[in-house]
């Protein structure tokens, strides 16, 4: 906490009277990250798909929205994994994915047979681990994956069309 109110030119009591305590501070740092993160691509799934390709546009604006917000904010990001806390927007995120993936299920732009619950975990969980493990893919493999535009589109790319497309002929 000191650390934190030294680097915010604040004192303990004024993060005791707003926040109650390191808590509170922590709840109101990651909802303002959640909102910060999921806001964009909370839009783009509040509308129903029109068409399959409308249904496949917006999951790729989505994934790489969510992505480049995620590395925008990627410190944030890091204590919200670590502190194990649960943005109210991440929880709004996931039902708003989850309806929009089930809506395409529905007017059939997508597999009947679709957990569209576990694909929004398996999309989120692709995204974070991206982010949490850039520092040891630029160790290991010289590829800076949070700033190489190239190699995020590329990215991007990939994981659409994995989820759209799967692996198998």
């Amino acid at each position: 906490m000191r650390e934190i109110c030294k680097h915010a030119d604040t004192s303990m009591n004024m993060i005791h009277h707003y926040f109650g305590n390191k808590e509170g501070l922590l709840h109101a740092i990651t909802d303002s990250y959640g909102e910060k993160v999921f806001v964009f691509p909370l839009k783009l799934l509040a509308k129903d798909p029109k068409s399959k390709e409308d249904f496949i546009t917006r999951i790729e604006l989505v994934f790489e929205t969510t992505l480049e917000a995620c590395i925008e904010n990627r410190l944030v990001l890091m204590i919200t994994i670590r502190e194990q806390q649960s943005p109210k927007a991440l929880i709004a995120y996931m039902t708003g994915f989850k309806a929009f993936i089930d809506n395409g299920i529905k007017k059939g732009f997508a597999r009947k047979e679709l957990d569209s619950e576990m694909i929004t975990g398996f999309i989120l969980d692709r995204i974070i681990n991206q982010v949490q493990f850039a520092p040891w893919v630029n160790d290991e493999f010289g590829i800076d994956s949070l700033n190489d535009e190239n190699y995020l589109k590329r990215w991007s790319q990939s994981n659409v069309d994995v989820f759209i497309n799967g692996i198998a002929n």
